[in-house]
C-alpha cells in the first residue's frame, strides 16, 4: 500500500506556531516573612497569547526557613542570589510540590549551593534523579499532616488535591495564612507588568476562559472527569486552614478569595460530567 503525498498537499496544511519566550524573573514580598520568586513565561498557544508564571515561594521563620518548589532551573543563580539576600547561607529546607521539572527542577543546584538544607515532603523518588545528595542525607519523607516548625511559625503538609502527577503535596503557613496549592489555581495573565501583581491589583479580572486555558494545556483529565467531589474537598480544606493568600505556582497570587475560588468551580464543572451521566 503506497500513500501519495504532494508538496502542494503538505502546503495546504494548517500550521500552528506554538512558541514559549522567557520573560524575566522578579521577586516580591508578598506578607510578613513570605516572599513570591517568579519567572514569567510569554505562551503563543493555538492561536492565543498569554503570560504564564513559574513561581517558587520563600517563608522565613525566626529558627528556620523554607523554600517551597524550586522554580525553574533556568533561573537558578537568580533564585539562589535572593534566597541569599533574605537568610544568608541558612535555608533550611526545600519543599518540592512534585518532581516535574518547572517544580523541582532546580532542586539539585539549590542542594548543592547550601550545604544544610533537607528536601522534604514527598522525596521517596528523589534519590534516582539526585543520588549524591542522598547518601548525603539530604531527603527527609514527610506525610500530609507532618508540620515543619520554623520557630514562630509552622508549614504544614496538605495533600494535593488537584495535580497533574498523584506525588503532589500542597503547604499551608499558619504564619501569614498562605495556602500553597502546586497546579491548581492557575490563572494566566497577559502583560509584562502583571506578573508579579496580586489578583486585586490586576486591571482586569480573570476570567474562566483565562483558567480553562491553563486547564486544557496541564490538567487535561479536568475536561472527562466529575469533578463535584474534588471541588468539595478544596471547600473542606479552606475551611480547616485559615488561608489569606492562595499562592500558584502557574498563576498571580489570589487574594480574592471568594471571588477567585468560585471562578475555579465553574471552571472545572464546566464539562458537564457528573456520575449520573457517565452512567447514563
Amino acid at each position: 500500500m503506497s500513500t501519495n503525498v504532494t508538496n502542494a498537499s503538505i502546503d495546504r496544511q494548517p500550521v500552528i506556531q506554538n512558541r514559549m519566550e522567557y520573560h524575566g524573573f522578579s521577586t516580591r514580598q508578598i506578607a510578613s516573612g513570605a516572599y513570591l520568586l517568579n519567572g514569567c513565561f510569554h505562551m503563543t498557544m493555538y492561536g492565543r497569547q498569554f503570560h504564564t508564571h513559574t513561581a517558587a515561594y520563600l517563608i522565613r521563620g525566626r529558627d528556620a526557613s523554607v523554600l517551597v518548589d524550586t522554580g525553574h532551573a533556568k533561573d537558578g543563580p537568580r533564585i539562589e542570589a535572593f534566597i541569599r539576600s533574605i537568610v544568608g547561607d541558612e535555608l533550611t529546607y526545600i519543599f518540592p510540590t512534585h518532581e516535574e521539572y518547572p517544580h523541582a527542577g532546580n532542586l539539585d543546584a539549590l542542594l548543592t549551593a547550601f550545604p544544610k538544607v533537607k528536601a522534604v515532603g514527598e522525596v521517596r523518588n528523589y534519590h534516582l534523579y539526585h543520588p549524591q545528595h542522598d547518601l548525603d542525607g539530604r531527603f527527609i519523607q514527610m506525610e500530609p499532616g507532618e508540620r515543619l516548625d520554623l520557630g514562630d511559625r509552622a508549614l504544614t503538609i496538605l495533600p494535593g488535591l488537584i495535580h497533574d502527577l498523584p506525588a503532589t503535596n500542597w503547604a499551608h503557613d499558619d504564619g501569614s495564612e498562605l495556602l500553597f496549592v502546586s497546579d491548581a489555581f492557575a490563572f494566566s495573565h497577559y502583560h509584562e507588568d502583571e506578573c508579579t501583581l496580586l489578583t486585586h491589583e490586576l486591571p482586569s479580572k480573570p476570567t474562566v476562559e483565562d483558567t480553562r486555558m491553563v486547564l486544557d494545556l496541564a490538567l487535561y483529565w479536568v475536561r472527562f472527569s466529575d469533578n463535584h467531589g474534588l471541588i468539595e474537598a478544596v471547600h473542606r480544606m479552606l475551611l480547616a486552614n485559615k488561608t489569606r493568600m492562595i499562592c500558584p505556582a502557574h498563576g498571580n497570587v489570589i487574594t480574592d478569595l471568594v471571588e477567585l475560588t468560585a471562578l475555579m468551580e465553574r471552571a472545572f464543572l464546566a464539562n458537564g460530567v457528573t456520575k449520573k451521566s457517565r452512567l447514563g
